[in-house]
């Protein structure tokens, strides 16, 4: 199976696959290759290793603290990720496989037992917080899949520890942005000697796996520019991302297995142009493209698509983004894609933001808003309408959160003539219906009650309403946007939050910063500041004043920012606002965002006022960010070393996450 070029066997046969070129009619793994790495992991076991088949494997399971301190690096990983992890967790539940995630150490920090099979291979010691270095257990999905660097399969009596022959296990390594193996995921269940089964895990593993690289990579090259290279077999996995001196900087592995490379340095730190004999203004031009070109003597054809751009202070790149599975969109700098741009600010994540919703806009997902309160939900809410084809259709707002409970299924659904004694009798029309061909804003969609969740579903579903007091169904053609400062995922996980309305409301997340967290707060100030000039007199902030406002971490966010630039306009003298003019509150520490340092003498008296008060801060810091140490830590704007101390000191025991 060698490609003249020194690509292993596995590579060979994962280029295979997905390129559509076997060799064979069987589509299954080759013996060859399975038998390569197993035996050589065989070897491995008994020369390096110093481990006998013949012992009883004794697996290794870590405490708790042990296992959140495995995973706090791959929480990121994890969270990014976690709308491909549920899919791959429902089709594990549907086939009776234990589906496991480690770090690059082979300890598992993540697992999913969903089915009474995944149940009993837990009992066996498939389960969360199990090392399966294979120093430690021998060869076997995850531990070998590590080592080897490659997508495995270990069948049976392919473990080389007779206690593990009555499991079947897939795993594919997860690589990171700069091509590091950050773990490994792995699908268990028990033998069956069934290939087709077997080869199914493993394909279905590895793609997932090339999933969640894309995902990664995409998120740390979103200031490269990034050409995707598509055929019909996969869509957007195969990436590469280089700069704008045309240098390539990087690429996925599924881009290296398709172009025969031997490693990374076969294509990273050639010019792109050279390489691939385009120019990104041609690219430019038309983008996607199907585009043929020689590579180390070896002829190719990929449709590529130029995926996304550097960021740069001007919003005039978005006119180049397409999708590769999309035709090419106008250019982005109509209008109303100017308005999601002019929301974003000069923030590069925020920039990358409006640069993803252009690609949406009208393609039928719903969108789901998540930030603090007053980070400009709304606004952006507004911008995505403005920038869709229902601009001139009306833009209906509903906060769930504002309304009483009593009167919110009236609001939404609206009531027939005679419903409600003392209600309008002709009856009235809910917001859901005044929306009509345009967009529904629900904001704080956390807080709306559960009993309504259901019924928000089926319009949601069915595109239709029923009135209270009504029978006949109303047909209603309406876009939905939500907006939440609450972690849905917690609550759908306690039960206070519908699960299928929560998929159904987040098919695309848009994440708001605090401003706290926002790299353009000197640019926010100026321009807000900007549209409350009175008249069209001038005014500036006086060097002190401007720093004073920068350095605020603003709890409040962009609506406490606008609120004290207009006190501060109208204390001012009209032409420059001085550090006097601004609100006291400017200059008072944030209690929210700072945890002090309790003084030795407090420190063994945990039942004083002061460190009750402290200790309730940090559990209810660390429930709202779900006992992730690093996100609780930035949230308190301490050290993940000082809070660590602060939990210790407290006596406060981290709760085991849901596995």
């Amino acid at each position: 199976m060698s490609n003249g070029h020194g690509a292993s066997e596995e590579e060979n046969m994962r280029h295979t696959r997905k390129s559509g070129s076997s060799s064979s009619q069987d589509p299954f793994l080759d013996e060859r290759a399975n038998a390569s790495y197993i035996k050589t992991s065989w070897e491995r076991c008994k020369d390096k290793h110093r481990i006998s088949p013949q012992r009883k494997v004794e697996l290794h399971t870590l405490t708790e603290n042990e296992i959140r301190e495995k995973r706090e690096p791959l929480e990121q990983l994890l969270f990014d990720s976690a709308p491909i992890l549920e899919r791959v967790r429902r089709i594990a539940k549907q086939s009776g496989y234990s589906v496991l995630i480690s770090d690059a150490e082979g300890a598992t920090v993540k697992t999913f037992t969903d089915s009474d099979l995944a149940l009993e291979l837990q009992s066996k010691g498939i389960r969360l917080g199990t090392l399966w270095q294979e120093a430690i257990v021998g060869t076997n999905g995850l531990g070998t899949c590590l080592e080897e660097n490659r997508p495995v399969t270990v069948d049976a009596s392919d473990h080389y520890s007779k206690t593990l022959h009555s499991f079947s296990c897939s795993a594919a390594p997860l690589i990171g942005a700069d091509g590091a193996v950050l773990g490994a995921l792995d699908m268990s269940t028990f033998a069956s000697g069934n290939r087709m089964t077997q080869a199914l895990a493993l394909n279905f593993v590895t793609e997932t796996a090339d999933e969640i690289e894309a995902l990664i990579f995409r998120k740390a090259y979103r200031s490269q520019y990034v050409v995707s290279l598509t055929d019909s077999f996969h869509a957007t996995t195969s990436l590469i991302a280089f700069n704008e001196a045309g240098t390539i900087v990087a690429a996925t592995t599924p881009a290296l297995l398709q172009l025969n490379c031997r490693n990374r340095y076969d294509l990273v730190g050639k010019n792109f142009k050279d390489a691939f004999n385009i120019s990104i203004d041609k690219l430019t031009e038309a983008s996607p493209l199907i585009h043929r070109f020689l590579m180390n003597g070896q002829e190719y054809q990929y449709q590529m698509a130029l995926n996304a751009t550097p960021l740069q202070s001007q919003p005039r790149q978005p006119s180049i983004l397409h999708s590769p599975s999309l035709p090419p969109a106008r250019s982005a700098l109509n209008t109303s894609h100017q308005k999601l741009f002019e929301a974003a600010g000069e923030d590069p994540a925020l920039l990358q933001q409006a640069k993803r919703c252009t690609r949406i806009i009208d393609k039928g997902l719903s969108v789901l808003l998540q930030g603090e309160t007053g980070t400009g939900k709304e606004v952006w809410a507004r911008a995505i309408h403005d920038a869709s084809d229902r601009k001139n259709k009306p833009f209906v707002t509903v906060n769930c959160a504002a309304i009483p409970e009593s009167l919110i299924e009236s609001e939404l659904f609206g009531y027939g003539a005679g419903t409600f004694t003392g209600g309008l009798k002709s009856g009235k029309i809910g917001k859901i219906e005044a929306s009509n061909g345009g967009t529904l804003f629900l904001d704080e969609i956390g807080d709306m009650p559960t009993e309504l969740q259901a019924r928000l579903l089926r319009v949601l579903a069915e595109s239709e309403i029923v009135p209270l007091g009504e029978v006949k169904p109303v047909p209603v053609d309406i876009n939905v946007i939500c907006a939440t400062h609450r972690d849905l995922e917690h609550y759908v996980s306690k039960g206070d939050f519908r699960k299928d309305l929560y998929y159904r409301i987040s098919m695309f997340k848009v994440a708001l910063p605090s401003l706290k967290d926002r790299d353009d707060k000197r640019h926010l100030v100026h321009k807000i500041l900007d549209g409350l000039k009175p008249g069209d007199a001038p005014i500036s902030l006086s060097p002190r004043a401007e720093e004073a406002l920068t350095n605020y971490p603003w709890p409040g966010n962009i609506r406490q920012l606008k609120n004290v630039l207009q006190y501060a306009v109208c204390m001012s003298d009209g032409e420059r606002i001085q550090l006097d003019d601004l609100p006291d509150e400017v200059f008072k520490p944030c209690d929210a965002d700072i945890v002090p340092d309790l003084p030795e003498a407090h420190s063994d008296h945990p039942g004083s006022s002061y460190s009750s008060s402290e200790r309730e801060r940090l559990i209810a810091t660390l429930e709202q960010n779900r006992w992730i140490v690093t996100r609780a830590a930035k949230a308190l704007g301490v050290s993940r070393s000082t809070l660590h101390r602060k939990i210790k000191m407290h006596g406060l025991l981290l709760e085991p996450q849901e596995s």
